[in-house]
């Protein structure tokens, strides 16, 4: 199978204050551009005070804070890391409610204003007060006005964008958990750093998995909708890249025109929509031909394509040599 090609266009989101990070294109210009759309501060109201104001909140997954005060969390995004025991999350209702389970250790990114009947439901071992999870909360507002005094930090932008949706992020090392836990542990300018340090190693982390399609049906949300529509494209490719994927099969799953989509795919990714699933399945080949024995004509259809001289042509034009010579470099690491 060889998916049709595609282009794509690049929304411009209007920022409330114009800003002009380092670097802005591809994904992370797009969705940079879409998170600092301006947000109402979230409110402050009487008796609240200590950390409540701080950058960077922290708490048990299991206290009574991390349930109340629905309105102030509307602002807020929450990182939440699963203790002992699994989890569930519940995004949207009715007909659209999304489920989704997550297994201890795991990590989740929820950006504000998601639909406010979700639920994070933290489930203590028995015999066990606590779950020994832990949430984070920080405000939207706060790090949109830093971006304009420090423009390193829209390099979390698009991080921030794909979290309107909830992100999963799958096989995170034991070094950003244990930062994590550092942010807890610390405070004031310390908890900040630790913060800004965990920010960005989660915005590099590739491997992540939107969690919910219910925002992309809201009104009101101009080019964010776009840049989600892509995230969701790019998450479903991940997915079923060794499938027989078509653009207009695609660009239907996130309802958009098979024209549109391909424009806003490729200012999106830099890459037609062709180029891009080859791309993935050449780096699955790669990992394959290094780490097992399995025949290179098995790997090709494993993949996803549909002959073998059609793989090696697309894998010696992307990685400079044939699979043959790729497995010939990578000695004693096949099981």
């Amino acid at each position: 199978m060889t998916p049709a090609s595609v282009s794509h266009a690049h929304p411009h989101a209007k920022a409330a204050r114009p800003l002009s990070p380092a670097r802005r294109h591809g994904a992370r210009g797009i969705e940079a551009a879409a998170w600092r759309k301006a947000a109402s501060p979230a409110p402050v109201r009487a008796g609240e005070t200590g950390d409540i104001c701080a950058t960077v909140r922290c708490e048990p997954a299991s206290g009574p804070a991390a349930h109340e005060s629905a309105t102030r969390c509307m602002h807020d995004h929450e990182l939440h890391l699963i203790g002992a025991a699994p989890a569930r999350l519940r995004i949207g209702s009715g007909g659209d409610e999304e489920v989704h389970s997550f297994a201890p250790g795991t990590v989740v990114l929820l950006g504000p204003r998601l639909p406010r009947s979700l639920a994070f439901e933290h489930r203590a071992l028995p015999g066990s007060g606590s779950t020994d999870g832990l949430v984070l909360r920080f405000g939207d507002e706060p790090l949109k006005r830093g971006m304009a005094l420090f423009p390193e930090l829209a390099d979390a932008g698009p991080l921030l964008a794909r979290a309107r949706l909830g992100v999963r992020f799958v096989g995170l090392e034991a070094g950003t958990i244990a930062r994590l836990r550092r942010v807890e542990a610390s405070s004031g300018l310390a908890r900040f750093a630790e913060f800004a340090a965990l920010l960005n190693e989660l915005a590099q982390w590739r491997d992540y998995r939107v969690l919910s399609g219910v925002a992309l049906a809201g009104e009101g949300l101009g080019e964010d909708a776009r840049t989600l529509r892509m995230c969701k494209a790019i998450d479903h490719i991940r997915d079923n890249y060794a499938e027989d994927l078509s653009l207009a099969d695609v660009g239907a799953i996130v309802g958009m025109r098979e024209n549109a989509f391909s424009r806003s795919f490729r200012r999106t990714t830099g890459q037609t929509f062709t180029d891009f699933v080859i791309g993935l399945r050449v780096a699955r080949a790669c990992r394959l031909l290094a780490t097992t024995r399995q025949h290179v004509s098995s790997i090709c259809y494993e993949v996803g394509f549909n002959n073998v001289s059609n793989f090696n042509r697309h894998f010696r034009r992307i990685e400079g040599m044939t699979p043959g010579e790729f497995r010939a470099r990578h000695p004693g690491t096949a099981g």
